[in-house]
Order: structure tokens, then C-alpha cells, then sequence
């Protein structure tokens, strides 16, 4: 059974090319099997697999992932099921699964940066254009993430984030040059900004004493980073809404 996690966002990929991701304690598997479930995702795998590889098989997968609210889901499950027939294709899951999705039209950019620290459990600094990695790194963080899931994803206005290129840069070479927690916020604000996201919620955390706050993918999901044992106020203030604790993957 092949293992993939979830992530949260340092950096949107979308509006540059580039992106960046941790992953974090939420987990997908999958193995050769019987089918137990279907979608366009692995229905565009399993369909490339036999046009490119004349490899006609199915697969169980199993995802403890929250589905459609930005915590890479998608590219967890693409990877979990590519890395168990690594040896068949011969090919990194990662980039396999950025060019199965991106030709099949099932990401904008192809989620590189999701897939490489999806299967890598590290830190991921991406050139998604150009299918490779810029910088990975072994987490050095023991932290906790709060992840509050508020409403349904929003209509992305892609032409403002991508007119706003050169701040999504700014906030990408602080991340690879060391300042992931500031490029977390800077992510943050501007896809809640660019997408009618509430940035009261990312002022919440920090005032409550997030290390960062952001938005995750193209929302709606909103994560803090938290020392552990510090993450009870969040906790209590966002009660009534969906909340995911868990780990950045150390």
C-alpha cells in the first residue's frame, strides 16, 4: 500500500507558475485491486496508463484527505496510485501526475508542487511550467496545523491573480529563501483578497498566536501553524465550523 499526504499552501502555484507547499499529517494509500472507487481523476489515470502503457488495471484507494477544500487531495490520491506502479512505468510520480492532469484538464497548472512534497513528505519549491523541483527541504518544524473549513470554495478570479504576479514572486523567494512562514502570509492575504476569502479569520489566528495563518489551494479551506498545546483558543473560537488538526509532516 503506497502512501501520499496532504498538504497546505506556502505559495499558490497559479498566478506564476511557481509554488510551494508543506505537507502535513493526512494521508492517501492505494494498491493494484479491485476497484472501490471512481472520479475524473482516476479515470483519466487509469485511461492514460493504458494509452501510454498499454497497462490496463484498477485500484483501491483509500483517503482520509478532506476532498475539494484545498488540501491536495487530488494530487495525494494521483500520486498514492502512480507510486504503486512505479516500477511499471518507470517514471517519478510526481511528474507523471502533472501531466496526466494537466492534459486531461484537471489542474490549471499541472499542482507539481502539491504532487513532489505529496509523495516526498518535504517541503516543496517548484517550478510547475517546467515540471522541476527548485528546492526541497526536510521539515524543521514541530507543529501543529489547524485547519478551518469555512463555506464552499469561491469563484477564482485567475486573470487578478495572475495580474498580480509580482507579489506572489515576492512572497515565493521568501519562501525558498528561508521565510516560509512570511510567505505563507503573504499567500494568504492576497488569495483572500483576489478571491472574497475572509481575511478576518487569518488576523484571528495570528492574534491567537499562529506562527502563520494562509489559505490553502484555491481555498476554502484557512490553516494556522500553532506550537503544540497552543492550538486550544483557535479551537474553541472556530467551534461550529469544520476544523482538521493535525501535523506538518516531520
Amino acid at each position: 500500500m503506497h502512501i501520499a499526504y496532504a498538504g497546505v499552501s506556502i505559495v499558490n502555484a497559479i498566478p506564476c507558475g511557481r509554488g510551494a507547499v508543506i505537507p502535513i499529517n493526512l494521508k492517501a494509500y492505494a494498491k493494484e485491486g479491485s476497484k472501490n472507487r471512481d472520479s475524473p481523476l482516476i479515470s483519466a489515470i487509469e485511461d492514460y496508463l493504458y494509452k501510454k502503457y498499454n497497462l490496463k488495471t484498477t485500484f483501491q484507494i483509500f483517503s482520509e484527505i478532506p476532498e475539494g477544500v484545498g488540501l491536495k487531495s487530488s494530487s495525494a490520491v494521483s500520486v498514492a496510485i502512480l507510486s504503486s506502479i512505479e516500477e511499471k512505468t518507470k517514471v517519478y510520480p510526481p511528474l507523471l501526475s502533472a501531466i496526466i492532469t494537466k492534459e486531461y484538464g484537471l489542474s490549471i497548472t499541472g499542482a507539481f508542487d502539491d504532487a513532489v512534497s505529496s509523495y516526498e513528505g518535504k517541503i516543496s519549491f517548484t517550478d510547475n511550467l517546467n515540471l522541476k523541483i527548485l528546492k526541497l527541504i526536510e521539515n524543521p518544524y514541530d507543529l501543529n496545523v489547524i485547519i478551518v473549513i469555512k463555506g464552499r470554495r469561491n469563484e477564482l478570479n485567475v486573470n487578478l491573480m495572475r495580474e498580480n504576479c509580482k507579489f506572489f514572486d515576492e512572497a515565493f523567494k521568501r519562501g525558498i529563501n528561508g521565510d516560509i512562514f512570511g510567505a505563507i502570509k503573504i499567500n494568504g492575504y492576497l488569495m483572500a483578497k483576489i478571491n472574497n476569502y475572509e481575511t478576518e479569520i487569518l488576523d484571528y489566528m495570528i492574534k491567537k498566536g499562529a506562527i502563520a495563518a494562509g489559505i490553502s489551494g484555491n481555498g476554502p479551506s484557512y490553516f494556522g501553524l500553532v506550537k503544540k498545546g497552543e492550538e486550544g483558543p483557535l479551537l474553541d473560537h472556530f467551534e461550529g465550523f469544520k476544523i482538521v488538526l493535525t501535523q506538518v509532516v516531520k
